[in-house]
């Protein structure tokens, strides 16, 4: 049961929207088969790539229930979905799999057995029990990628990754040498520029630390900062954020263990700049949602008070 509520919730999760959906094409001609399981091909291409269980299907997606639409990537192709296993008779797994590569087809699944996986609270609030009502899908496969498919491409990323992290060390010692300054170099390989020694207290731990910082790429791509003039002329999205200097409690606050490291024992009115390693910011993951694994990365901070 537990499978099929992260099965639903990963299907409706990608994209949401509030549109309403063309009254009518429901009531166009279904077929329907013994698990109950209705469909309708709009466009069929039988001699195509079977869809398989464990496929990932790349194409586009509506969820629609009672009129609403629930979710939509219609107009923007993406991967949608990874076929699973069969949670219930007539589920959409069933239906998937009775599709190809270009197909373009709309499914009826029964909402009664879809609840007996879900909370009362995951389902939407116009469903009622015992009358019929159906989750409707309209699903076009532009591409079919296979298991084999998958791990090929895992295997070259992770290929990539590799020569990232190879090459990061590289990658610093050329900027260091590109931006001659004051440099010096912690244990963990951070290095820091100090260009301007304030004169209050100290950061260690247990203190409250007000700073102003912009961070960047080696390449000069900026991907946060707390000012907001910085962020618009950096090509930052802007929209719903507020931009103010970071305010935090030593110890307390989870920072990447670079400005952790390299703001340490700064006082009140420094201004400094730190060249952080990937293994001292974001590693292996995706960093403020836009660097790639084993950025190394450039932190310019101000530090305007120490209480």
């Amino acid at each position: 049961m537990q499978d099929m509520k992260k099965f639903f919730l990963v299907i409706i999760g990608f994209v949401f929207c509030g549109a309403t959906f063309a009254q009518g094409q429901q009531d166009r001609p279904f077929s329907i088969t013994e698990s109950g399981l209705m469909y309708r091909f709009d466009k069929s291409n039988p001699a195509a790539q079977n869809v398989y269980r464990g496929d990932v299907l790349v194409g586009e997606m509506t969820l629609v229930f009672e009129g609403d639409t629930l979710l939509s990537n219609a107009g923007d192709p993406q991967r949608i979905i990874q076929v699973g296993e069969r949670a219930f008779p007539g589920d959409l797994s069933d239906a998937l799999v009775m599709m190809h590569k270009g197909d373009v087809a709309m499914f009826g699944i029964v909402a009664d057995e879809m609840a007996k996986f879900l909370d009362a609270k995951q389902m939407p609030e116009k469903y009622k029990k015992g009358t019929g009502m159906r989750f409707f899908y309209t699903v076009k496969v532009d591409d079919v990628m296979t298991p084999n498919d998958l791990a090929a491409e895992q295997e070259l990323y992770i290929a990539e990754m590799n020569q990232r992290k190879a090459e990061e060390p590289a990658l610093i010692e050329r900027y260091i040498n590109e931006h001659p300054a004051n440099w010096t170099q912690t244990k963990e390989g951070i290095y820091i520029n100090v260009k301007k020694v304030g004169n209050g207290k100290a950061v260690k731990k247990g203190r409250t630390v007000k700073a102003d910082f912009e961070g960047r790429t080696l390449d000069g791509i900026l991907f946060d900062t707390s000012k907001g003039d910085v962020a618009r002329n950096g090509g930052m999205t802007t929209e719903g954020r507020t931009f103010e200097p970071l305010t935090y409690k030593v110890g307390e606050l989870a920072l990447i263990e670079g400005w952790s490291k390299g703001i340490e024992g700064q006082k009140a009115g420094s201004e400094l700049t730190l060249v952080i390693p990937s293994n001292m910011a974001y590693g292996a993951q995706e960093g403020a949602g836009i660097l790639p694994p084993y950025t190394p990365i450039v932190i310019d901070i101000t530090i305007l008070e120490v209480k």
